[in-house]
């Protein structure tokens, strides 16, 4: 089943400081929790998870940092829904197809927040962006 939606709760970004040279990016992304959700539409009730998720972009040395809380919201069946809950609880791992989706649209979304964010904040842009080279540079 595919995911309905994807969105922030939370957004933090914080410059502490001007001037920045040689700084080291690192982004990371992780699932803080999993929850029941239920879609009601008209009469019709479908089952479904509440992944929340955490993007951070953190500019090193103590330079910046992004923060981002979200959930990606995914409808299933009520059996892959309680397998996907206990999984959870137990600390077992989630099936792989459905955390490289939900895990995908996260980051999507967070890349390009943290990317136009980073422009609103003179912050070197999280990600290597595309550049067009010369030809003499190229053949190098």
């Amino acid at each position: 089943m595919p995911i309905i939606g994807t969105h922030f709760t939370k957004i933090n970004v914080e410059n502490k400081r001007k001037g920045m040279r040689n700084l080291k990016v690192n982004n990371n992304l992780g699932i803080s929790n999993i929850e029941k959700m239920d879609l009601e539409l008209g009469s019709a009730k479908q089952s479904g998870v509440r992944f929340v998720f955490e993007y951070t972009t953190k500019y090193e040395p103590d330079a910046a940092e992004m923060i981002f809380e979200g959930e990606v919201l995914f409808i299933e069946d009520e059996k892959k829904v309680a397998e996907i809950l206990n999984n959870w609880k137990d600390k077992k791992p989630i099936d792989d197809d459905i955390m490289a989706r939900v895990m995908n649209s996260a980051l999507t979304k967070s890349t390009i927040k943290a990317l136009s964010l980073s422009q609103d904040m003179n912050l070197p842009a999280p990600v290597k962006l595309p550049k067009i080279t010369k030809k003499e540079e190229a053949k190098q």
